[in-house]
């Protein structure tokens, strides 16, 4: 038999009794000070509401009688015989035992970092690589009417500086990726953005005019043209845009409705202006662009110097710049020495 002392509330009146509640197999009894207030009612017909830390618990019985106890212990023991709330009290058993609570939480932490860090930009990177030519031209599309209103200018570049420029860039196709994207060289002036180069991910690549005339070689062009085109290549934009827009947006992608990602791609073009790509995405062009030098005994010498003069050079925006979360451009020019000593 298991006795419980606490309070008996009738159902009918606001009047409190102290009472004895006894358990003998699967009958409840509770007696008050003057005879039983209730008698022997099986289990099954009550309600016991579940354990919430160390708060008082009630027993409900048929007619809207209750009965209220801060004796937890003891309706744990008349739970277990009756086997109810069983996943209530393994909650109730963690909540008394911070330290398992602790961890729990710091696994959670844990659990979600993992998530964030490594399977959304695997997830993401294969929903970028499986979308369809109209889905990537579309974003291209609205990204570029977004740039050129607000940012960008037509350029004011000779038609001879950018043919050779265009020659350049089509003779790096024809050894890098001239198959699988419909690659545009654009122009444009943009006393914003300054020295700059962007890749939509339709194959269009931009370089304003203040990029070409801080540059003060041939081979310094091509190690830009080159770092543009592995973001084409590599779908670093549209990785970019489902990576930023969550986990929401990629379960979606996975389940076959792209519908989010051209709203998602509204981003787009803060991404390729202003916050520029993440570090990872920034290693993998530059490792591109330099490995392409290399191949051909050429130093990247000129791709460490424009990196440098680009630096000094970029606008600074109220309250953001534009290289702002590319890899420090000192950390960059270091990578690609190490690159070359490494490959000689």
């Amino acid at each position: 038999m298991i006795e419980v002392r606490g309070t008996y509330f009738d159902g009918i009146s606001s009047e409190a009794h102290e009472a004895t509640l006894h358990c003998v197999g699967e009958l409840l009894t509770i007696r008050g000070a003057f005879g039983p207030l209730i008698h022997a009612v099986p289990l099954s017909r009550c309600d016991l509401d579940p354990p919430v830390g160390k708060t008082s618990r009630s027993i409900r019985f048929p007619g809207g009688a209750v009965f209220e106890t801060a004796d937890c212990d003891s309706l744990i023991l008349i739970e277990r015989s009756a086997g109810k709330n069983r996943m209530m009290r393994i909650v109730h058993s963690l909540e008394l035992r911070w330290k398992t609570v602790a961890v729990s939480l710091a696994g959670i932490v844990l659990f979600v970092w993992l998530f964030h860090t490594y399977a959304i930009p695997i997830l993401a990177k294969k929903i970028a690589f499986a979308l369809p030519p109209q889905v990537t031209e579309e974003v291209s599309s609205q990204t570029m009417r977004a740039l050129d209103y607000h940012l960008l200018k037509p350029s004011e570049l000779t038609a001879e500086k950018t043919a050779g420029i265009r020659k350049d860039f089509s003779a790096l196709l024809d050894d890098v990726d001239r198959a699988h994207f419909i690659y545009r060289l654009e122009f444009r002036r943009s006393p914003v953005m300054g020295p700059n180069a962007f890749a939509l991910p339709s194959g269009t690549v931009v370089m304003t005019d203040e990029l070409v005339n801080l540059s003060e070689n041939e081979a310094e062009i091509r190690g830009i043209l080159l770092h543009e085109i592995a973001h084409v290549k590599e779908r670093h934009a549209l990785r970019s845009v489902v990576q930023n827009a969550g986990i929401f947006l990629v379960i979606a992608a996975l389940a076959g409705d792209l519908s989010g990602i051209s709203s998602a791609a509204a981003s787009l073009p803060t991404i390729v202006a202003h916050a520029g790509y993440s570090r990872t995405f920034e290693r993998e062009a530059d490792r591109f662009a330099a490995l392409y030098f290399i191949r051909r005994g050429w130093s990247v010498k000129p791709m460490q110097d424009i990196l440098g003069r680009m630096a000094k050079n970029v606008p600074r925006i109220p309250g953001e710049a534009v290289l702002s979360t590319h890899l420090a451009t000192e950390e960059r020019i270091r990578e690609l020495g190490a690159l070359a000593e490494t490959n000689r």
